[in-house]
């Protein structure tokens, strides 16, 4: 078995970063979440187009392992806020731990300040949480709640000062 690498999305990545995505949250979120809720976050339906859009038009970074996706992270960039935003950072169990979500983070990092930026920000989810406040992110205002699929979820909202 070979060793994990991070590097940017190419195309032909997408539904491997779908695939990821999923799995992370039906073995990992599961502990924190209902079964209800994990259903409909974690069992969305694969969309290419969707994916694709990303690659090409934010910066998406992929967990590779043995060629297949086993992570990905997502730094939404908005010139028009002028802000970085976390959109997304998911491992599956198998690269869980080896020090590949601070890698990603360190690239999202480099690329926010290349670009000026003073902070990047995200909304945490219960199970990410302790790993953003291990990387010296802080919650700056009370828990939110977000839909997804229709039900509730309760995130923190926390920024990463550069």
């Amino acid at each position: 078995m070979s060793s994990a690498i991070v590097r940017r999305a190419q195309f032909g990545d997408e539904e491997g970063i779908h695939t990821a995505h999923m799995k992370s949250i039906v073995e990992i979120c599961a502990r924190d979440y209902s079964s209800e809720q994990i259903d409909a976050w974690g069992r969305r339906e694969y969309n290419y187009e969707a994916k694709r859009q990303l690659i090409a038009e934010q910066n998406v970074w992929v967990v590779e392992r043995d060629n297949i996706i086993e992570g990905y992270g997502l730094l939404f960039i908005s010139k028009e806020k002028k802000s970085a935003e976390i959109g997304a950072l998911y491992l599956t169990p198998c690269v869980l731990g080896l020090g590949l979500g601070k890698e990603i983070i360190t690239q999202m990092k480099q690329v926010s300040k290349e670009l000026g930026f003073k902070e990047i920000y995200l909304d945490s989810t219960k199970t990410s949480k302790k790993f953003y406040e291990s990387i010296g992110a802080i919650q700056y205002k009370e828990n939110i709640q977000v839909q997804i699929g229709g039900l509730p979820f309760e995130c923190h909202p926390m920024r990463i000062e550069l």
